[in-house]
């Protein structure tokens, strides 16, 4: 991979112990290239995120679409694709959303939003981070916009339901390399093909069979991330069957070969996931795991 040149920067701060089961970071990025030329990357594929731009400006491709301004105060769904992004000048405010957030604070089907990003000031289904943006905008300081978050968030808590220990079940699962199937994980979540389907869908967003393959590619990226000086064949996961599957999963999940990818620079994610794997241990959003509870805790396995 090339050097990655100092044009951006990125905090992490873990939200207070009531919002760690439903968010992964508070995260916060400064982004300025130093002769007004775009500034490149790609986003992997991860969980949902909340993302505020208080200044500048931000181009994201999605699926099917041309590259286009991102809204100020938009929602990215969870994706199985890397998106490209761009940007001159921005500071941005955000915040990821575990599973069980989307659950929380959204309670819409996942798959409706996957890989789209939604400006939440317009889609009245958002009104929470709509009005998380209201008061962030004028805020001073990362540390009180840190403040907002914590009283707006843990204001919208309701009380814990049934549904959610089984979400947390199920996510646990996803990101465990024993489970490398859908009868494995169906097994598992003692649930039926057709039930399994349907509750994945809703509330990750995409079917198992894909969960489960882009669980694969992120844990062997990841590995990848954190260990920069080994090659890929040394990184790759035992669930997959040889160098040339995973090169093909990797063509899938980022339009380019592992090649291609390592020789470009990423002065965002490269930059962020340096700075994300010294502050929690994990370069990658769709690493965190849940807290086993018939275990250790394993949060920082994946």
């Amino acid at each position: 991979m090339q050097p990655l040149e100092p044009v951006s920067k990125t905090r992490f701060v873990l939200p207070p112990p009531p919002l760690q089961r439903y968010l992964t970071t508070y995260y916060f990025s400064d982004i300025e290239s130093p002769d007004g030329s775009d500034i490149s990357d790609l986003l992997l594929p991860q969980w949902a995120s909340i993302r505020y731009i208080f200044r500048g400006s931000v181009k994201m491709t999605v699926p099917d679409h041309k590259p286009q301004d991102s809204p100020l105060a938009a929602m990215t769904g969870p994706t199985s694709l890397a998106a490209p992004i761009s940007s001159k000048s921005a500071r941005i405010a955000a915040f990821g959303l575990l599973p069980l957030g989307w659950y929380k604070f959204v309670g819409q089907p996942a798959s409706r939003w996957a890989n789209k990003v939604v400006d939440v000031e317009t889609a009245h289904k958002f009104d929470l981070f709509a009005k998380i943006w209201s008061a962030i905008k004028v805020a001073e300081s990362e540390a009180e916009m840190i403040d907002i978050f914590n009283h707006l968030l843990l204001e919208a808590l309701s009380p814990t339901d049934s549904e959610e220990e089984q979400i947390e079940a199920a996510h646990l699962a996803l990101t465990d390399p024993d489970i490398d199937s859908v009868s494995a994980l169906s097994e598992r979540l003692q649930m039926d093909t057709k039930q399994l389907s349907r509750f994945s869908s809703r509330v990750f967003g995409f079917l198992p069979k894909l969960l489960l393959r882009r669980q694969r590619f992120v844990r062997t990226l990841g590995q990848a991330l954190m260990n920069p000086s080994q090659n890929w064949s040394e990184c790759v996961d035992l669930n997959y069957y040889d160098q040339a599957h995973f090169n093909r999963d990797f063509k899938r999940f980022m339009g380019l070969t592992p090649r291609q990818y390592m020789a470009q620079p990423h002065p965002i994610f490269g930059i962020g996931a340096s700075e994300r794997t010294k502050a929690l241990g994990r370069p990658l959003q769709a690493m965190d795991r849940p807290v086993d509870p018939n275990g250790s805790d394993n949060s920082n396995a994946a």
